[in-house]
């Protein structure tokens, strides 16, 4: 079958055959003192040494609303995304994800690290108030439904017919029909446009087609064939030919382990959603890579600077310079062959097309 997929490059005919509020009791003893024994040798692996700390870490700190598990290990940890060994070496504390407002965390000495919970009493918080590991609202519109999709998939795909009084540009409240909508219980749906077809630099392998949201919408009749529905959300213009994704209603962020990757690795930034050439702390990029190749959620990445076209001005040749260790990235959403992360240290704009590795 041929239909119609608009595309924010250019349109074009696709063949393709288709086939509330939870609480907790958090009991904080009176306080407990968790002293953890750190290994500065630099002769071992990171995953066989303990943390080393920052040379200019404070002596002191207090948790405070708004900070992320990253920024605070950040201020104290060479290797921020280390923090879990500070408290998987200690039985007390289950969680590293469960720290709150108000704890005090303290150092002492250069081989030493304290973590401090003043006053005994017992706390009732909603789950999501505890420090989140990275900023959620960054990430949490990728979580909630698929933003890469395989040629396959597309005539699996519902998609936008026409606005119910014949609209062909749709925006916030326009009510429109959709066919072949394959979830009709969902209680969101995404909207979303045919982007960028993604391929391997290097073997250019076609890994995935990228999905740009342009809003969401929630169902007002469901039909298996064509069902009505009205925007609740945009964020761009809607037009006949978008997709309509299930999407899944947000819940507590996921909690991320940052970890090494097991086993060696290596890829390269392909993409970023917001469409530039540049990306910096916090953007999000997709990346090549994904369950094939044995990446998770939570898997920490070098990004390496690869800057080639440059002159040499005393010889007038061309030159490529060596690669150069620029910042962190953490996977959170992983696809067989592409993945999306979150880049948390960068000390430079980071330049699509750059390769990672292991941290």
């Amino acid at each position: 079958m041929r239909r119609f997929i608009p595309s924010d490059r250019q349109q074009f005919s696709y063949s393709t055959h288709r086939g509330g509020l939870r609480t907790r009791i958090t009991i904080q003893l009176a306080a407990l003192v968790l002293a953890i024994s750190m290994s500065l040798g630099t002769g071992a692996t990171w995953a066989q040494s303990a943390p080393e700390l920052r040379s200019d870490h404070p002596d002191k700190y207090v948790v405070q609303k708004g900070d992320t598990l990253w920024d605070i290990a950040s201020r104290f940890l060479k290797d921020p995304w280390r923090w879990p060994l500070i408290w998987q070496n200690n039985p007390d504390i289950e969680n590293p994800h469960m720290i709150f407002p108000g704890d005090l965390l303290v150092v002492t000495g250069l081989e030493e690290i304290k973590v401090v919970r003043l006053k005994p009493k017992v706390r009732r918080s909603p789950l999501d108030l505890g420090i989140p590991a990275i900023p959620p609202n960054v990430i949490e519109p990728f979580l909630t439904s698929p933003l890469i999709i395989q040629p396959g998939e597309l005539d699996e795909t519902g998609y936008v017919l026409q606005g119910v009084n014949d609209q062909i540009v749709l925006g916030k409240f326009s009510q429109l029909y959709a066919r072949n909508v394959g979830d009709l219980e969902a209680k969101r749906y995404r909207l979303v446009r045919i982007g960028e077809t993604l391929h391997h630099p290097e073997t250019g392998e076609m890994l995935g087609i990228e999905a740009r949201h342009r809003g969401d919408a929630r169902m007002l009749r469901a039909d298996e064939d064509i069902s009505k529905l009205v925007v609740t959300e945009s964020n761009a213009d809607i037009i006949p030919g978008d997709l309509v994704l299930p999407s899944s209603d947000s819940g507590p962020l996921p909690y991320f382990e940052p970890r090494a990757p097991e086993q060696e690795v290596e890829g390269w930034i392909l993409y970023s959603p917001k469409g530039v050439s540049e990306v910096g702390r916090l953007d999000v990029v997709i990346i090549s890579g994904g369950e094939r190749e044995g990446l998770e959620p939570g898997h920490v990445l070098r990004i390496m600077a690869f800057r080639a076209g440059r002159t040499d001005h005393v010889t007038g040749d061309a030159v490529v310079l060596p690669e150069e260790s620029v910042g962190l990235m953490m996977v959170f959403k992983v696809f067989e062959k592409m993945s999306f992360a979150l880049i948390l240290r960068a000390r430079a704009q980071v330049g699509i097309g750059w390769r990672y590795i292991n941290p």
